[in-house]
């Protein structure tokens, strides 16, 4: 199977990134960050390297750097995707060059570095209770800055490496030797360039003269592999993009829509709705708990 090689972008002044999922839209990837994921709504099953595990909301998953994951909600994979349903999550994603190089022989690091060893064959905590510490305090990042922000991250993986209710979900540690992916394979060629270019305008002929391969040939090969059009996975990666801008920044949601590669805010708010289920100005009073502030709905 195809593995998505993708780059995380992380915000200017940060190292790492809290992010929130409406809806999990990404193809099975890889990313050199270690990712943590927490399960907040609907259900599904979760594929890391070799292995796989049912998932439900409380659920949490730790991701070892550059390890294949994918998350398929229970409608996906029944067929019953409607409008509005699926499932959701909120992760932290943070590079392995936050931490110090010889992290295993210091004392203070040898629980954090055992859990980040373990984490490459993927780790699922069941603890609800953490689950809930551990969510707060990922919302409570995005009003950190510097070595405060830091500390959180570190303090979230000590307790995560004390929890005792965790399983592996694979038998084997993944690593770059485990599996050689086809680098030049067009369905990865295309997600790159979106992912490179999503805050642009993509015309069909021009990437596909970049990929090599005739529009029409691209197309159909892109759908019949991933059951989706090429511009419905741009939709979807700047949508995701718009939720995360719209969850961590101060953007107004025009701001929002030109910074996610939309020219007209009616377009945009027209595509949010569809792929989320709601207004972006509701989807950011829900994750503020409150009626959001008058200039940031303008």
């Amino acid at each position: 199977m195809v593995v998505l090689e993708r780059k995380i972008v992380h915000d200017i002044g940060s190292s790492f990134s809290h992010i929130v999922y409406p809806r999990f839209v990404l193809p099975r990837h890889k990313h050199a960050e270690y990712e943590l994921m927490l399960f907040t709504s609907g259900t599904g099953r979760q594929f890391v390297g070799e292995g796989a595990a049912d998932y439900g909301p409380g659920d949490m998953a730790l991701i070892g750097s550059n390890v294949p994951h994918l998350h398929l909600c229970d409608t996906v994979l029944k067929g019953t995707a409607v409008e509005g349903t699926g499932s959701s999550g909120e992760v932290l994603q943070f590079p392995p060059d936050v931490f110090p190089a010889d992290m295993g022989r210091l004392p203070d690091y040898r629980a954090v570095h055992e859990l980040l060893r373990k984490s490459q064959y993927g780790i699922r905590f069941y603890d609800l209770q953490l689950f809930g510490s551990v969510l707060r305090r990922m919302r409570e990042m995005d009003r950190l800055s510097g070595m405060r922000r830091m500390a959180g991250l570190l303090c979230i993986l000590d307790d995560l490496a004390r929890c005792g209710r965790y399983a592996l979900l694979s038998v084997t540690a993944y690593n770059g030797a485990n599996s050689r992916e086809d680098d030049d394979d067009p369905v990865s060629r295309v997600y790159r360039y979106l992912f490179n270019h999503f805050r642009e305008k993509v015309v069909l002929q021009e990437m596909a003269e970049r990929i090599g391969r005739n529009p029409a040939a691209l197309c159909r090969y892109f759908k019949r592999r991933t059951d989706k059009s090429i511009f419905r996975c741009l939709a979807e990666i700047r949508i995701e993009h718009a939720c995360k801008l719209l969850s961590c920044s101060r953007l107004t949601v025009s701001q929002v829509a030109y910074e996610s590669g939309f020219n007209h805010l009616s377009h945009f708010n027209r595509q949010f709705r569809e792929l989320v289920g709601t207004a972006p100005g509701e989807y950011r009073e829900r994750l503020n708990g409150g009626p959001e502030k008058a200039e940031m709905s303008k």
